[in-house]
């Protein structure tokens, strides 16, 4: 502890003496105040970085904090991956997005690709508080990844994204606006799916873009070469407003560790199509999906397998848009339009909406 003792001696003897303890050094010492003293930003620190994926942290505080952007711009890196421990997923940064991403923070790791090995340079003072874990690099064990990553983003863009949010007059909740009755603008969230894994990503869509992001700590491969990535759109109810989009992973996006698409279409579908009900077989009741290209008056007429009208279900007039979801699909309770519960066996349900007509089977199994 320092501090300060003056002593006032007389005749050889110590007659008046006076301690002074630095509070305020001792304060800055324990971290409660800031030091007084300007911190050294000329320190330099060499971190080596394999081609591919690597977990860094930064080694000394920067005198301007890095963002995602910054960061991925200093190392030469295509994706930046982070965890948000809060909701214990990954969040992904590519250079196309429109903002500069997420702060970078010291005690933290994260992880980034990089097309070419090599030292990184990283200048700035050394960590006071939080304390810094040692930067972790490791060696990949191959020049360059090729068959799998054990990080993966599938970025892009919607295109007319500020347009689609109008798209489906239908959904709730409403806001009254010049032109009428329209949805509040919320997000858009794309999810994304690996069909041979079933793992799933989601982001949500900020000014048009997205980022999913897929990581294994351990790292194991969450993606390989020749995987089928399905991708989605939902609307902030959950439902589904876009077409079912499907994606092979290349060499070159392990190599980026990123895949960049682009989404089109999001709230009208490119064709009408009537959709296998759900459950299938069911007991008492079911949901019939379907889709609408174009505006129409929407009927669904139910038979049963001898050809004879069971129940009509008349849903009025749809705008185009998916109708999947449980909120939106048709509805049956499995009862005749008498109001009597049909018997097992098989069905069929026809849908007629302006032009479009189509008809699919259905098993009542009791």
């Amino acid at each position: 502890m320092r501090g300060i003792s003056i002593l006032r001696i007389a005749d050889g003897k110590v007659v008046e003496d006076w301690e002074s303890v630095d509070s305020l050094g001792l304060l800055q010492q324990l971290g409660v105040i800031p030091s007084m003293v300007p911190k050294d930003y000329s320190n330099v620190f060499f971190m080596p970085l394999t081609p591919g994926l690597n977990m860094v942290s930064l080694p000394l505080e920067p005198q301007t904090p890095y963002t995602a952007r910054t960061f991925a711009e200093a190392l030469s890196a295509t994706t930046v991956i982070k965890l948000d421990e809060a909701r214990q997923r990954f969040v992904g940064f590519t250079l196309d997005a429109p903002d500069d991403g997420f702060p970078i923070e010291g005690g933290k790791g994260y992880i980034v690709n990089v097309l070419r090995g090599g030292m990184a340079a990283f200048v700035g003072a050394a960590w006071t508080r939080p304390p810094m874990p040692a930067p972790e690099v490791r060696d990949s064990g191959y020049p360059t990844q090729s068959d799998g990553a054990w990080a993966f983003v599938v970025s892009g863009r919607i295109l007319e994204c500020e347009k689609a949010l109008f798209a489906s007059l239908s959904s709730p909740p409403y806001q009254r606006g010049a032109g009428g009755l329209l949805p509040r603008k919320l997000p858009f969230a794309v999810t994304v799916r690996n069909t041979r894994t079933n793992a799933v990503a989601t982001d949500v869509v900020r000014s048009g873009y997205f980022a999913a992001a897929f990581a294994d700590l351990t790292r194991k491969n969450v993606v390989q070469t020749g995987d089928r990535l399905e991708v989605q759109v939902q609307d902030q109810s959950g439902e589904i407003v876009s077409e079912t989009l499907s994606y092979t992973v290349t060499v070159e996006s392990i190599l980026q560790a990123f895949l960049p698409i682009t989404i089109k279409n999001v709230g009208v579908p490119r064709q009408s199509l009537l959709l296998q009900n759900y459950p299938n077989p069911f007991n008492p009741e079911t949901w019939i999906p379907y889709q609408l290209r174009e505006p129409a008056e929407v009927v669904i007429r139910i038979y049963n397998a001898n050809g004879q009208l069971v129940r009509t279900l008349s849903l009025g007039q749809r705008s185009a848009g998916f109708y999947l979801g449980r909120t939106r699909a048709a509805y049956w309770d499995g009862h005749n339009d008498a109001g009597e519960k049909v018997a097992s066996g098989i069905y069929f349900y026809q849908i007629k909406a302006g032009d479009f007509s189509s008809t699919r089977r259905m098993l009542v199994l009791k």
